[in-house]
């Protein structure tokens, strides 16, 4: 009786050390690259003001990208100014990132947002403003 719980062990152990090896060999998945340019619009929550939005994703390292945001408010005044978002985590097949930068005349913004290879969300708030930014890739996605 012994030796079968014995034998038992061993093949569960076997089986466990087989999982391991298993897991251990994997190759880990590639992570999204948000590089390139995307496109789409903002909205201010609080005031319900909209406009176009572009912008310009540049991977530093895995885990900054360089963003460069332009678009336009009032329908007619331009904007552009640049932030570094990092990369949080990953759930599923999107990148989680945060960031936070100081807008001339509008304060510091700070930034979380989910992005696939195809799309971008992002939610921005300060002391006085709260809302959106929804951007497009501008190419063909990534199958």
């Amino acid at each position: 009786m012994h030796s079968l719980a014995a034998l038992g062990l061993r093949r569960l152990g076997l089986g466990l050390l087989s999982c391991l090896v298993l897991l251990a060999s994997a190759q880990p998945g590639h992570a999204t690259d948000l590089s390139g340019t995307w496109q789409g619009h903002w909205e201010d929550c609080d005031r319900g003001h909209t406009g176009p939005l572009r912008a310009t994703f540049c991977k530093c390292d895995d885990q900054h990208y360089r963003v460069v945001f332009s678009g336009r408010f009032w329908k007619v005044v331009p904007f552009r100014y640049a932030v570094t978002l990092n990369v949080v985590g990953k759930h599923g097949n999107k990148v989680l990132l945060a960031g936070e930068s100081n807008v001339p005349f509008f304060g510091t913004f700070s930034y979380s947002a989910e992005a696939s290879g195809c799309e971008f969300v992002a939610n921005f708030t300060s002391c006085h403003y709260q809302g959106r930014f929804v951007l497009e890739r501008c190419c063909r996605c990534p199958e």
